[in-house]
């Protein structure tokens, strides 16, 4: 994208309703009932509402996976788009949740695969969708976003980063590819391997690559975003 950073407003937070974010007895808030079976689409009819763009820039055909905060083990939705092409999925009101790249035979088998880049999504209560790239969770390839409601915000990136850091950096998926690794453990604590070199390979002010640095959050007052996804390993 070529519009400089300086040129729309960027949160550390804002509005966007994040997996970690806790309710007032301290437990992980959760707002809906988790899906018991995901739903498959090829696409939706895109009627000008609420959800997101999505455009596989890889070389061949691609899934994306739609979840719930909190309901890591069945997607909310998924989604396989053809090389080149973009597909829109809609997306209900006060959704929370995230978007990943990933395979059916690990994204639909009942277990957890958070090892990934995630796309973080959440509706406020006037339908603005808030929106980041998080690398906190993993990093399997770039993931670009954008507003689509005139500001030019955007945030993410599209080079690929996965080869070449440093020893400590890498983790394995389910399904045997070599990825980097969590910057952000469950207790908080830092890998600061995997953590410096996305700061350095991206920076902050792109991408959530701990909950300490820069200010990756942008707005969409429509309520849509458009998303690009080039090569990475699912």
């Amino acid at each position: 994208m070529s519009i400089p950073q300086s040129n729309f407003t960027s949160y550390k937070k804002g509005g966007l309703q994040r997996g970690t974010d806790t309710a007032s007895d301290g437990t992980i808030a959760k707002r809906w009932d988790c899906s018991k079976t995901p739903t498959f689409t090829w696409g939706e009819t895109d009627n000008g509402g609420k959800g997101v763009l999505i455009t596989n820039a890889a070389s061949d055909w691609a899934g994306f996976y739609i979840y719930h905060n909190s309901c890591d083990e069945v997607p909310y939705k998924y989604i396989w788009i053809n090389a080149g092409d973009t597909q829109f999925v809609s997306l209900p009101d006060h959704f929370e949740g995230r978007i990943t790249r990933g395979l059916d035979s690990y994204m639909l088998n009942g277990k957890p695969q958070l090892l990934a880049t995630w796309f973080e999504i959440s509706y406020d209560q006037n339908g603005w969708a808030w929106g980041d790239v998080s690398l906190i969770r993993g990093c399997d390839g770039g993931s670009l976003i954008w507003s689509t409601d005139g500001s030019g915000a955007w945030k993410g990136f599209t080079q690929w980063i996965l080869d070449g850091a440093p020893t400590g950096a890498y983790d394995m998926k389910n399904d045997g590819v070599w990825v980097l690794k969590y910057t952000e453990n469950n207790d908080g604590s830092i890998n600061t391997i995997p953590r410096d070199w996305e700061m350095q390979k991206v920076g902050a002010q792109y991408v959530y690559v701990d909950d300490a640095h820069g200010s990756p959050v942008i707005a969409s007052t429509n309520g849509r975003f458009g998303t690009y996804w080039p090569s990475g390993r699912p």
